[in-house]
């Protein structure tokens, strides 16, 4: 009897580790990876590890989310190379084609650079994003813009170096993991 019990608790206690990360994780997975199962299989990975873990259990919460981020992460890039078919060509063939197609491995890196781009341009302040927008997205110049926002060209500039600069600290923290809650 008290063995159900102790595994009655254990089961809580995954079930409650699913819920508190399930709904950041899934979104997540689903923006760098193409295949619904492919995601699924991945998570079951991630968690997997996680209850085997003999440190999990021990990090603050914060730490683990940026654990389960960074195996998650490393997890689909691992599902990736395993599941490439590996094709022999010939060495000539490989110097003509050099260039044309990324690798599975590198448009995965690709999506989750632009993922991690995009949860720090949310992070952005309104008119932040409209700048960001207007010389990137639409291509205007500055004096542009300027007249856009019935500003000087300088205070424009300024504003736009202030937004990037920030913008880059920001795509940081996403890639280093440490700030997932946007996701």
């Amino acid at each position: 009897m008290h063995q159900g019990k102790a595994t009655e608790e254990q089961s809580d206690v995954h079930i409650a580790l699913y819920d508190r990360h399930i709904s950041a994780l899934l979104p997540y997975l689903t923006r760098l990876m193409t295949s619904r199962q492919d995601v699924e299989d991945v998570l079951f990975d991630v968690f997997a590890a996680a209850l085997t873990s003999q440190t999990f259990a021990h990090l603050t919460d914060e730490q683990q989310r940026a654990w389960l981020y960074r195996v998650a992460r490393n997890k689909a890039i691992d599902h990736y190379r395993h599941h490439t078919a590996l094709t022999i060509v010939p060495m000539e063939e490989t110097w003509d084609n050099q260039d044309e197609e990324p690798t599975p491995e590198q448009r995965f890196l690709r999506q989750e650079c632009h993922a991690f781009l995009h949860e720090a341009i949310a992070q952005l302040s309104p008119l932040q994003q409209q700048l960001i927008h207007l010389r990137y997205q639409e291509n205007m110049r500055l004096v542009d813009i300027a007249a856009c926002f019935q500003k000087p060209d300088g205070t424009v500039r300024k504003m736009l170096a202030r937004t990037l600069k920030q913008l880059r600290t920001l795509y940081e923290r996403q890639e280093k993991g440490g700030n997932h809650e946007a996701i």
